[in-house]
């Protein structure tokens, strides 16, 4: 019962986390980067950011307890599987980079990134207890991260300097192979068929199933088939209402995502109209 009432703090506080940086004062479309840094700023300074984390990481560890003790009999190499990058470690200084020097994200950029930012990523709020707590329960704690299998050496090292531990890490660390697709599928198969997966936690939907892979949209797509593939992905949550808060646990992440592919140039047309008027409000 402790796991089902925080489960609706976690869904309340995400959806603060997802939707205020987007919010602006003014009617008009803000660029681009004014956008990215509101997002920045909020994950890096909003103290609502860090109690939606924590939430959710709390909420999580009563459920893991719950699955642990009720197991009867106990179970077999239980763990749970998580997504590095804005789930565990804390990659803003990345964010600051490419704002600072008016760049956007490219593959090498962040390849670079993951051999000389290792001091100073930080740890997602909760993450660590959460993580602690797993341990000593008996959990195997599983990274599957997009990170670049070639950067292995510098990605344990970062885990190592949050102060996470790196015992056997090199069986629990899956990163994405040189050449290979985003998809996660072959690597979340492999670890499932090594462990008994209990939960998985991620801050992108395709970190869970490649389900919520989001639809290709063309340059001329029309609002009409944006606000569809929006939709069309929601539904998607709707349908594995079944997992969330349960098995699978999503962290906050307004600064990048694949939700992005589906924001036109003005995001304005795919808002939520209103049929208040500015008169309104001056009288």
């Amino acid at each position: 019962m402790r796991s089902s009432r925080a489960v609706g703090f976690v869904i309340t506080l995400v959806a603060l986390g997802v939707v205020l940086p987007v919010l602006a004062e003014s009617t008009t479309p803000a660029p681009s980067e004014q956008g990215s840094l509101l997002a920045n700023v909020y994950t890096m300074t909003a103290a609502e950011y860090r109690a939606c984390c924590r939430t959710i990481y709390a909420a999580a560890g009563y459920r893991l307890e719950e699955l642990m003790e009720d197991a009867d009999p106990p179970l077999v190499r239980p763990a749970v599987v998580m997504d590095l990058d804005q789930t565990v470690l804390d990659i803003t200084s990345f964010q600051t980079f490419v704002y600072e020097n008016e760049l956007s994200y490219t593959p090498a950029r962040w390849s670079v990134y993951e051999q000389v930012g290792v001091h100073e990523v930080l740890l997602v709020p909760g993450a660590g207890e959460f993580i602690a707590k797993a341990e000593a329960l008996g959990v195997s704690v599983v990274y599957l991260s997009n990170r670049n299998e070639a950067n292995q050496e510098f990605t344990i090292a970062a885990i190592e300097q949050v102060g996470l531990n790196t015992d056997g890490i090199e069986e629990r660390l899956y990163l994405k192979p040189t050449g290979a697709s985003s998809d996660k599928s072959p690597r979340r198969d492999a670890i499932s068929a090594r462990y008994n997966v209990l939960m998985i936690f991620g801050d992108n939907l395709r970190d869970f199933s490649e389900v919520f892979k989001p639809a290709r949209l063309d340059d001329g797509a029309a609002t009409e088939d944006y606000l569809a593939a929006i939709q069309s992905r929601s539904d998607a949550v709707e349908d594995a209402v079944c997992h969330w808060g349960v098995d699978w646990f999503m962290l906050p992440n307004c600064m990048y995502g694949e939700w992005q592919k589906h924001v036109p140039d003005n995001p304005v047309e795919i808002m939520t109209p209103t049929e208040m008027t500015v008169e309104q409000t001056e009288k």
